[in-house]
């Protein structure tokens, strides 16, 4: 059974977030919600975001401002024709490639993304002078300028409004790859576009050319939807993106030019219960953070979703991912729920896991195996915030950029003491539930 057949049958790849227990759902899978009414206020204010222009100004202020930063313009989007930026600071030997927004109706990572960043470029704190000492971080604070100004009539009102969305804005033609992928649509309003985050290609750029490079017989069509199964160094890689957006082409770009030591993505995901919370008389908790490890077939085992013999290796675990690569992306984050779990506080202990699987068209699986620099590959880790902003607009923004933050914040800081990570333990990580029910909001 391949594998896009057996997350139907489980029900994990379907346009829903019910998943429970040991099935948590592909990251931010896209789907109609059971969330606010359409109309309300709190579904498409997004106010407490930057627009691209904003954006635009607030970067070239911080780096007119800091001598640390420097700001270029590494692509333009493929609908708005607006900048994609990149900003690099800090002078540490250790590097961490930091992307953020790919995914247009996500953007509490930018604005994190933007606070780290006048942070780093401006104080001179001890915790962030030992940061930048020891840390250099790459970070593209928005991949998505089209999705993150999308505008549609969400409510059928005759009017248009901002509500962002998840995709860029560019149509797909024949000239473009040997069939239409299965992650182009045209989902919500009629104007076509890419989910960026499944575009992604592992072999380099110099080495694959869509349309050129593919045969026919990698292409698949399931549902009257065509993906692309990649064989690769023995394996093959399921559903592998064709690097066909000029956003992903840039983003590839800056993590080759990086050659980073460690990959960081941030996304959104609907509303789930803390399993097991909710027992006696207290209410049911909710898990406001996930995160996610990418590894190899060292910890295969330990994967929730495929037993040994039942599927390819590389459609459990990255069999480009070494054991101690794969260790030290555990580690991160490992980190990350120590350091929240630390504070006390129930909105900071509810951190829950994504289940991994190989997505071999995502920022992750495609990138870090680094094979564009010989294959010395990168531990990573994806944080994924409750809700999403085109049902809750600016719903709990403000607890969602805390969290956040303060797990940014940590990271770096035992990044900068130990880039091995040594003190934290992969155990951590694997006794952290899998995020529960869904609540019914995105």
């Amino acid at each position: 059974m391949k594998r896009r057949q057996f997350l139907k049958t489980a029900g994990v790849a379907s346009l829903s977030l019910s998943a429970v227990g040991t099935a948590s759902a592909d990251p931010g899978e896209t789907y109609r919600p059971g969330g606010p009414k359409r109309g309300s206020p709190n579904a498409i204010n997004l106010n407490a975001f930057h627009t691209n222009d904003e954006l635009a100004r607030t970067l070239a202020k911080i780096e007119r401002q800091s001598e640390r930063v420097s700001l270029r313009e590494i692509a333009r989007s493929a609908g708005r024709n607006d900048p994609v930026w990149e900003v690099e600071v800090g002078d540490g030997d250790t590097d961490v490639h930091l992307i953020t927004q790919i995914h247009g109706d996500e953007p509490t990572g930018t604005e994190v993304a933007l606070d780290l960043i006048k942070t780093l470029a401006t104080s001179h704190s001890q915790q962030v002078e030992h940061i930048l000492d020891n840390l250099s971080f790459t970070i593209i604070p928005r991949v998505n300028p089209d999705g993150a100004m999308y505008h549609y009539d969400y409510d059928d009102d005759g009017t248009e409004e901002w509500v962002g969305r998840r995709q860029n804005t560019q149509p797909w033609t024949a000239s473009d790859s040997r069939h239409e992928p299965y992650y182009h649509s045209t989902y919500p309003a009629g104007d076509p576009g890419y989910d960026m985050n499944r575009d992604f290609n592992v072999r380099p750029p110099a080495e694959f050319t869509p349309g050129a490079d593919d045969d026919a017989d990698w292409w698949t069509k399931e549902d009257g939807e065509w993906s692309m199964d990649m064989p690769h160094e023995g394996h093959t890689l399921f559903d592998s993106g064709l690097r066909l957006t000029p956003e992903v082409r840039a983003v590839t770009e800056s993590f080759i030019e990086t050659d980073p030591d460690y990959a960081i993505t941030h996304h959104h995901k609907g509303g789930n219960v803390y399993p097991g919370s909710g027992d006696g008389n207290k209410p049911q908790k909710q898990t406001l953070l996930s995160v996610m490890a990418p590894y190899g077939e060292h910890y295969r085992d330990r994967s929730p979703f495929f037993p040994d013999d039942y599927e390819p290796v590389s459609a459990a675990v990255n069999p480009f991912l070494d054991e101690e690569t794969s260790t030290r992306s555990i580690r991160l984050n490992s980190l990350v729920i120590d350091a929240l779990a630390q504070r006390g506080d129930s909105v900071f202990d509810s951190v829950t896991r994504y289940g991994y699987y190989p997505l071999w068209g995502s920022y992750l699986d495609a990138l870090c195996p680094n094979l564009a620099n010989g294959g010395d590959s990168v531990p990573g880790m994806l944080y994924e915030t409750a809700y999403q902003t085109d049902d809750l607009g600016q719903k709990a923004v403000g607890r969602m950029l805390q969290l956040t933050t303060t797990g940014f914040l940590e990271s770096f800081e035992a990044l900068a003491d130990d880039p091995s990570l040594g003190g934290y333990s992969v155990d951590t990580y694997f006794d952290t539930p899998l995020f529960g029910e869904s609540t019914g909001t995105r």
